[in-house]
């Protein structure tokens, strides 16, 4: 065992002999340049680190101010809010289904056409100041003026009703006669015939300037609106004078039609005066205006 210890010692010693060994000086700057590399890797470290702790101090401090950091976009599908979910679109909340409007017998805000014309609507036994008043189980017709005459508006009625009174001024007494037969006719049109009938009328005027009252003979003349309803027309027709006893008199015999439109109705006052007396304009226009009133009152 000690032969073979010696042996070892040897080559070790060999070994040694032929390394070159550094100087001495050589190898304390070796050791001095690894200690500066540690130092500087040492407080490469440190920088680092305070950089970390003051950048996450600033971040904290400044409450979020700061720029957040840039993630990747992660495509998701679209999620819906619950309100939205619960709350269907504008189009379809504000678009109703298409659908065809009822059909109306008359023009928006005009009455439909009724069964029967109410006696409010006419001119009523109160306004005669007489009390004879008679409401006719068939109305009257337009009156015609000539053999040209003619309403083709009246394919458009509704419904028609008529009365008929014999009337007196209020500022009579009970002991007066009557002053004046007056018919009043209240039609309701289909569509446009009440606009219609009141052009049948000046029609008739122009195409009629004599015609006939009865067997007598006649003239008519327009004139002009009464300034009542949505129109209006006021006709003279006069006749030769005559007595009561039918024998000829002096002068004219004037008696009137009035016609005023409200909406889709039409009231029609024909003045026939009373035995031999004629009709007096000023209580024509005045009972043309109470009729107005009481058609008015029940069609708007």
């Amino acid at each position: 065992m000690s032969n073979e210890l010696e042996r070892a010692y040897d080559a070790l010693s060999r070994d040694a002999g032929r390394a070159r060994l550094l100087p001495a000086a050589e190898l304390r700057g070796r050791a001095r340049r690894q200690t500066v590399v540690r130092s500087a890797a040492g407080l490469v470290a440190v920088a680092v680190l305070a950089a970390g702790v003051t950048a996450g101090t600033r971040f904290a401090l400044a409450g979020g101010d700061e720029p957040q950091p840039i993630l990747p976009a992660v495509t998701t599908s679209p999620q819906t809010s619950p309100s939205q979910q619960a709350s269907p679109s504008p189009s379809a909340a504000s678009s109703p289904p298409a659908s065809s409007p009822p059909a109306s017998p008359s023009s928006p805000g005009t009455p439909a056409i009724p069964k029967s014309v109410p006696a409010r609507a006419l001119l009523t036994k109160a306004d005669s100041n007489t009390g004879e008043f008679t409401r006719h189980d068939e109305p009257r017709t337009p009156p015609r003026f000539c053999a040209d005459a003619s309403y083709p508006s009246e394919e458009a009625i509704g419904v028609r009703a008529s009365v008929t009174l014999l009337y007196r001024s209020p500022e009579l007494s009970a002991e007066y006669t009557p002053e004046d037969e007056v018919h009043d006719t209240v039609t309701v049109y289909r569509g446009d015939g009440a606009e219609r009938f009141m052009d049948d009328l000046r029609d008739n005027v122009r195409l009629c300037p004599t015609g006939k009252l009865g067997d007598l003979d006649a003239t008519f003349r327009g004139l002009g609106s009464l300034d009542l309803g949505d129109e209006s027309l006021l006709v003279e027709r006069s006749t030769a004078g005559y007595n009561d006893d039918g024998t000829p008199s002096k002068g004219k015999r004037p008696t009137y039609i009035a016609a005023v439109r409200v909406g889709d109705s039409v009231t029609l006052l024909e003045t026939l005066g009373y035995e031999s007396a004629p009709s007096d304009r000023d209580d024509v226009e005045s009972l043309t205006a109470t009729a107005t009133v009481n058609l008015a009152g029940w069609r708007q």
